[in-house]
């Protein structure tokens, strides 16, 4: 077997895996859709990061919320059941250390493969999602049973059916809710 066909065979897996959790990130919650930067600013507002807050990231992505949260100082945990985008995040952490300054906020940042319909989210004070609205009733069950009191629900562009809005940045489509 030659070199280009190795190659060719292992482009071919990787693209069929790919697609696969693509497709399974759909079916399960939502395809990876990048948050523009106006929602971010405005999750990140509007979840009122600071020091000591632990935040989850419920489809986490590429980590754009889990940098800016742990910069903040918070304490921030993704999950994401596509490898490829939590094997990016793991590298993008490894790559904003800096060595020798002590606790970096690239420190503060956990990036997990898994299905967030299995998480533990009982310590959690501030989740962020940005699912599809048919899957909206059935995450708003589960945050109910898993988020304490006072927990801060950031969805972008979703609303949830029966949770109460806090607060909102209509421009941005960012909501807030509270458990």
């Amino acid at each position: 077997m030659s070199f280009l066909s190795i190659l060719f065979t292992v482009l071919n897996l990787s693209f069929a895996l790919i697609i696969f959790f693509l497709t399974l990130a759909f079916i399960t919650g939502a395809p990876f859709v990048r948050s523009n930067k106006k929602a971010v600013d405005a999750m990140i507002r509007l979840g009122r990061i600071k020091r000591g807050t632990k935040v989850y990231d419920l489809g986490s992505g590429d980590g754009t919320l889990l940098f800016r949260a742990a910069a903040l100082g918070a304490t921030a945990v993704g999950l994401e059941i596509n490898p490829f985008l939590v094997l990016w995040t793991w590298i993008k952490k490894m790559l904003s250390k800096r060595p020798k300054t002590g606790l970096d906020s690239a420190d503060r940042i956990t990036v997990h493969w898994k299905n967030f319909w299995n998480a533990d989210l009982h310590d959690a004070d501030v989740v962020f999602v940005y699912l599809l609205p048919w899957r909206m009733e059935k995450l708003e069950s589960m945050l109910k049973t898993q988020c304490k009191p006072g927990t801060r629900i950031i969805s972008n562009s979703f609303i949830f059916p029966k949770l109460r809005k806090i607060a909102a940045d209509k421009k941005a489509h960012i909501y807030v809710f509270s458990i």
